[in-house]
């Protein structure tokens, strides 16, 4: 069989509940990657929450992160930028509806959360990261702007977070998607997790007939739609089955483990 690329998104996807890997997972993938196929996540963390799931597997699965802004093209790294311009617009826009935003470099977070139940989201990625490597902003000119890769909304009075969806996706300096109902994930403009695989399938010289692609939300819609081998999971967004051309068992249920399974006859 021909090398393929495989691509799996994280959250509702690879992962359970419980934010592990089950063992028939990385089994099956191991033994995937022992017959020269090349494994990817491909997710909307930012790289350090990404490699704490890659490790549960092994460090020779590649990353595409950030939603797309970042990606591996073996031993190097592409990389996309926000913009300085999208990024002040942004915070003028959340500052003025009073909803909070993360804002995401390589290996930085800035925030203006003040939320109780947002800052224990803060502090668990704070365990992970290097000191001061999480900083609170107020103003456009407390941030190191030209180093943002992507961003996410969360946090607010549900009316101005839609308020604000709205705003934001009028803008033409960024692109808005969506992991969940009451986030917004913030973009370059024209980057998202389908640009990150079509880098990598021209880096690999690996056709979308020979691309799998595994999602479950919003933010994974182009990425399916860049691989001929889409595979939906079952508990996803119900927006996300009309993209994809399979279904497979929820991500509690090992679903990308079940798939690959019958896929490749192992």
């Amino acid at each position: 069989m021909k090398r393929h690329l495989i691509f799996i998104d994280i959250d509702g996807t690879l992962i359970h509940d419980d934010q592990t890997v089950s063992a028939r997972t990385k089994d099956v993938l191991e033994k995937l990657q022992a017959q020269g196929h090349i494994v990817y996540i491909a997710t909307g963390r930012m790289r350090v929450h990404a490699e704490l799931v890659r490790d549960m597997i092994n460090r020779e699965v590649n990353l595409i992160n950030s939603n797309g802004a970042m990606y591996d093209l073996g031993p190097n790294q592409g990389i996309e930028y926000l913009g300085v311009e999208a990024v002040q617009q942004v915070i003028n826009i959340v500052n003025e509806n009073g909803v909070s935003v993360r804002l995401f470099t390589p290996d930085h977070v800035y925030h203006n959360v003040t939320e109780k139940c947002q800052l224990s989201v803060m502090s668990f990625a704070a365990k992970i990261m290097k000191r001061g490597a999480i900083s609170y902003f107020k103003e456009f000119g407390e941030i190191d702007a030209k180093a943002v890769t992507n961003g996410i909304v969360a946090g607010g009075d549900p009316e101005m977070i839609e308020l604000t969806r709205k705003i934001l996706g009028a803008l033409d300096t960024l692109d808005i998607s969506s992991s969940a109902p009451e986030n917004i994930e913030l973009l370059p403009k024209g980057v998202n997790k389908a640009t990150a695989v079509k880098h990598v399938q021209t880096y690999y010289q690996i056709g979308r007939e020979n691309t799998l692609v595994f999602g479950n939300g919003e933010n994974d819609i182009s990425m399916l739609e860049a691989g001929d081998v889409s595979v939906a999971m079952q508990n996803s967004t119900p927006d996300v089955f009309e993209h994809a051309k399979y279904v497979t068992g929820t991500n509690e249920e090992d679903g990308v483990a079940e798939f690959l399974e019958k896929y490749f006859e192992l």
